[in-house]
């Protein structure tokens, strides 16, 4: 494939990935995934930057994503939301967690989805495709407007936590956007950063906390 086709099916691509998730917020997610799928089995160019993983090292990498994670989930609940809320007058709304309070299974059971296709899936879609094979192909001037773009549409895919909830999500989008950008586009730090802040926020709404 060369560089002016790669350009053209990377654009096509993303366009793919991003109109699911931006018509059905939630579950367009699933048709991303399923467009980054295809396109990782069938464009082998796309494999190398989109599946990009270890920064410096393994443990470099999942730590420097766990301090990350953590300090984002904190930072969030005590300062960030609250004066979100305060600027749009409403809450983030999780109304949809609310089987997962206080239930043991309901908890097990979102743990493993926001672990694994929020930590990782979400992660490879956003991060890995958008980012990563974009400034692959886009050239890697991009990759800071390009992880603006992809931090917009992941807010919005989660517009059923309400505007608050697009802000909110929006913010960590860019933050993991650009842990992807400063660790040399690089997909573990952030898959461990979106982890644990997704492990994070699930605990404290199975405690009553979030």
């Amino acid at each position: 494939m060369n560089a002016k086709t790669e350009r053209i099916v990377c654009g096509l691509l993303i366009a793919g990935m991003f109109l699911p998730a931006l018509l059905l917020p939630g579950v367009g997610a699933l048709v991303s995934a399923l467009v980054v799928a295809l396109a990782l089995i069938l464009l082998s160019n796309s494999r190398r930057p989109m599946l990009a993983l270890v920064w410096r090292s393994v443990p470099a990498s999942i730590l420097l994503g766990m301090a990350v994670g953590t300090a984002t989930a904190i930072g969030f609940s005590i300062a960030v939301e609250p004066l979100i809320a305060a600027l749009t007058g409403e809450p983030v709304d999780l109304s949809d967690f609310d089987a997962v309070r206080g239930n043991v299974p309901n908890y097990l059971v979102m743990l493993a989805v926001g672990l694994i296709f929020g930590g990782i899936v979400e992660e490879v879609i956003f991060r890995g495709a958008v980012i990563g094979w974009g400034s692959a192909a886009f050239g890697k001037r991009l990759a800071w407007p390009l992880a603006v773009l992809s931090a917009a549409v992941f807010g919005i895919t989660h517009l059923y936590q309400g505007w608050s909830g697009v802000i909110s999500t929006g913010l960590i989008g860019l933050i993991l956007g650009a842990l992807y950008v400063l660790c040399s586009r690089r997909l573990l730090p952030c898959i461990a950063a979106h982890m644990t802040n997704n492990a994070i926020g699930i605990t404290a709404i199975y405690l009553g906390m979030g």
